[in-house]
């Protein structure tokens, strides 16, 4: 339960993040534009696979395997 509440506010947060900088309230830049810039690089490129990788196998692991 606490996970789900956790990976939740981090969806929420990722989103007023993305809202706000498109509406150019923040000086942060979207979401889409972060990750266009870490992928310009190698080292970004392992970074985001990385990061998806760990991403997906813990929401996989937490919402389809039974007792997870």
């Amino acid at each position: 339960m606490l996970a789900t509440i956790g990976w939740t506010a981090l969806l929420g947060a990722g989103v007023l993040i993305e809202v706000l900088s498109r509406l150019r309230l923040t000086r942060t830049p979207s979401l889409v534009r972060a990750s266009a810039l870490l992928a310009t690089s190698l080292p970004g490129r392992v970074i985001l696979i990385l990061l998806w990788a760990f991403v997906g196998l813990h929401l996989f692991a937490r919402y389809t395997i039974p007792g997870g």
